[in-house]
């Protein structure tokens, strides 16, 4: 059976929403939060058995596949090493009685799907069958994404939770990434992707405690400082170890170094990158290392496009990326207001006509 993000796709459209009518009321929120359910919030499988019966009380009715089994959950544990780095995107601590019952659902709800995806893929008998489980849930997860990065609130409670719902699809999809690299297609988002929809003020807020961006921040930290080993649960299925595609790798990066300055001074002097862009930020982007601080891009989309293709389609100045070099792109260029490019709209742009013929001279730098 398919795993679907039902918990969340209810608060964002159903009777659980924060911003339903029936859902002001702090009485409400701690009448639902009777003993049985709190003390059971950190059991998934009694948490949501007792939940399910304390809302049938006001008409509200859920239906859940996958309830979090001790053998569902031995199944999640043996992805226990990646623990240490996800709990870097754990969901803020409750203000009230609202914001701790949103807490308590959507972590227990975050646990529910990941136990259900390793049992499922546990369960397929062949690699094609794992896989679809996998795509299939990240196809259901996109359209919650979607629709959270869309929400904008002016009330508390409702922040919390859009946030709330903004982190836990964050870290589903990094986590399932981490645990099913073999599984996944050529088109699963980048985490560069991820935060432009999830937390388009990224750069201007990652500094703040209280913001989404910081928790993402740190995570980013913690996987730079200890990088993890890709596993899956099932010995059936062959698990080849993901190409990292981090960034560009100059193809004569050990013996013409210095073009890569050339190709930096002629950027600056035309006015595609700002003029007091670091070297060695710039010259990170052409080593195929991880980016620690991408390079802002004040030339327009199209023309960023175009350089791209010029130096990996065209000139083949860098190495070949196998279709990754718009997620690569998004990795190493942000727009002038720290915000991320879209690697569709990226992808799809036309040759500019006006400049054209300066991005041939500037990218002819890379030889």
């Amino acid at each position: 059976m398919i795993v679907k993000p039902v918990i969340f796709d209810n608060i964002l459209f159903g009777e659980l929403s924060p911003w339903h009518s029936d859902n002001t009321s702090e009485t409400r929120f701690r009448d639902i939060l009777n003993n049985q359910v709190r003390i059971n919030k950190d059991d998934p499988q009694r948490y949501f058995k007792n939940l399910i019966a304390s809302l049938k009380d006001y008409s509200i009715n859920i239906n859940l596949d996958h309830l979090p089994s001790p053998e569902r959950l031995a199944d999640l544990a043996k992805f226990a090493d990646l623990q240490s780095l996800f709990d870097n995107l754990e969901i803020l601590p409750h203000f009230n009685k609202a914001s701790e019952f949103y807490r308590f659902l959507i972590a227990n709800e975050t646990t529910r799907i990941l136990c259900a995806i390793a049992n499922n893929v546990k369960k397929s008998k062949a690699q094609i069958d794992a896989a679809y489980q996998v795509t299939t849930l990240l196809a259901n997860l996109e359209f919650s994404r979607e629709q959270v990065s869309q929400k904008s609130c002016s009330d508390k409670v409702c922040t919390y939770v859009v946030d709330s719902l903004k982190i836990a699809l964050f870290r589903i999809y990094e986590e399932i990434k981490a645990m099913y690299p073999s599984l996944l297609t050529a088109e699963v988002l980048s985490e560069s992707e991820l935060i432009y929809q999830l937390a388009p003020k990224f750069e201007k807020e990652k500094t703040i405690p209280t913001k989404l961006s910081f928790r993402i921040q740190k995570y980013l930290e913690a996987k730079v400082a200890n990088p993890t080993t890709n596993i899956v649960s099932s010995p059936e299925i062959p698990t080849p170890r993901e190409t990292a595609y981090n960034s560009f790798t100059y193809v004569n990066l050990s013996v013409q170094p210095e073009y890569i300055n050339d190709l930096f001074d002629s950027l600056k002097s035309h006015n595609f990158i700002p003029k007091n862009t670091p070297l060695p930020d710039f010259k990170r982007l052409f080593t195929g290392e991880p980016v620690t601080k991408p390079v802002t891009w004040t030339g327009n989309i199209s023309e960023l496009h175009y350089f791209v293709k010029l130096i990996h389609n065209i000139n083949k100045s860098v190495s070949n990326l196998k279709q990754h070099q718009w997620e690569v792109t998004c990795k190493c260029f942000v727009k002038p207001d720290g915000s991320y490019f879209d690697r569709s709209r990226l992808k799809d742009q036309k040759k500019p006509k006006s400049t054209a013929a300066i991005l041939e001279k500037v990218a002819g730098q890379l030889r």
